[in-house]
């Protein structure tokens, strides 16, 4: 009996990449419609199956104002799933979503999860600068009171944003601030104020600052020593306006990326070299296309194109042999969900799954 090729190759695909059952959640946080005054969100798990859709189970809701305030906020930031398990949103909030339940309320600057522990800083006019942290094993969180702890690297630097253009200051402990840099742009116009520019830290003396010239028409990207003042021009490009402020993720010792609206923007700090690319850096072996086009965005699976879609980059999220997006229908200046495009490894295309009112995809966890 003869096997034609096709058939055999999709065979074999197949049995490597299921060669035994695999089951993946997706965290996805909807809108209630019926509560808006508290701004209900509720989380769902999707369950696949060896990148097969099987159902969804509402885990918890959780109020996004009280007291008329902002209290637990899924659509702000980047979302943080750690430990299969606790969902770190954009503004600090801790959420258990094994025992279904809210952990951490509180409001602060993640900086990153260790071993039990979540690692906060503040940086507050009225609370003052502290860091804290959260312990998953006690259910505890309070302010770090030892001097000496220093989770992230770097030393003390902070901008001065009290008249244009901004000042960079190193305030070294128990003596007077020192002036770094007298010209450190005008920071980025997003619609919630003039946030710090995004800083990165090359090494314990060297970091790469973000430089906006005042019509957030031109990106500069600049090198500081903080021992010896020295500033050095890695690059710039154009840009335009964006409402969500730019942060820099971390790739190795000499680069990262820039986020910034739709562009990435990769900084080499030892070849002073500023890149802005084409398709995003690839995640599980996917990437798109980050510039918007009337198409929308390709995406890639190991460089080959897998598809051509509309959605925002936020509302993307991979995981080993499978990919999640957000469809949209664009008309105009207005857009509208179509559910969820799930790429499916066995088929070797996209699933659609039926969602609404998706706030945000919070990522993917093994069940």
């Amino acid at each position: 009996m003869k096997i034609c090729l096709p058939i055999l190759f999709s065979m074999c695909f197949s049995f490597c990449v299921w060669s035994q059952d695999i089951k993946q959640g997706l965290i996805v946080v909807h809108v209630d419609a019926n509560s808006k005054s508290e701004f209900k969100q509720k989380i769902f798990d999707y369950h696949f199956l060896n990148g097969t859709f099987t159902g969804r189970e509402e885990l918890m809701s959780v109020p996004g104002k009280k007291d008329g305030k902002d209290y637990i906020r899924m659509d702000i930031g980047l979302t943080t799933l750690y430990k299969n398990r606790y969902l770190i949103t954009g503004i600090g909030n801790i959420i258990d979503i094994k025992d279904k339940k809210i952990l951490f309320d509180g409001r602060a600057t993640l900086i990153r999860c260790s071993n039990d522990s979540a690692i906060y800083y503040t940086n507050d006019a009225f609370k003052g600068k502290y860091y804290s942290v959260y312990n998953f094993k006690t259910s505890t969180y309070g302010e770090v009171k030892d001097l000496l702890f220093k989770p992230k690297v770097g030393q003390d630097v902070e901008f001065d944003k009290s008249m244009s253009p901004f000042k960079l200051n190193l305030y070294p402990q128990g003596k007077p601030k020192i002036e770094l840099v007298k010209d450190a742009g005008y920071g980025q116009s997003a619609t919630d104020g003039r946030p710090d520019p995004a800083m990165w830290w090359v090494d314990k003396s060297n970091f790469v600052y973000a430089y906006f010239n005042k019509e957030n028409t031109e990106l500069s990207f600049f090198k500081v020593n903080a021992d010896t003042k020295a500033s050095t021009l890695v690059g710039k490009i154009p840009i335009k306006p964006e409402s969500r402020a730019a942060t820099f993720v971390k790739l190795d010792n000499n680069k990262a990326l820039m986020m910034l609206g739709s562009k990435q923007i990769l900084i080499d700090a030892e070849a002073n070299s500023v890149m802005d690319l084409q398709f995003s850096k690839p995640s599980d072996g996917f990437s798109y296309e980050c510039k918007s086009n009337s198409y929308g965005h390709i995406v890639k699976l190991n460089e080959k194109e897998v598809g051509k879609f509309h959605f925002q980059l936020k509302n993307f999220k991979t995981e080993k042999n499978i990919a999640v997006l957000v469809k949209e229908l664009v008309m105009g200046e207005e857009s509208y969900q179509q559910g969820m495009g799930v790429w499916n490894a066995t088929k070797q295309s996209w699933d659609k799954v039926d969602a609404e009112d998706v706030l945000s995809l919070a990522g993917w966890i093994t069940e």
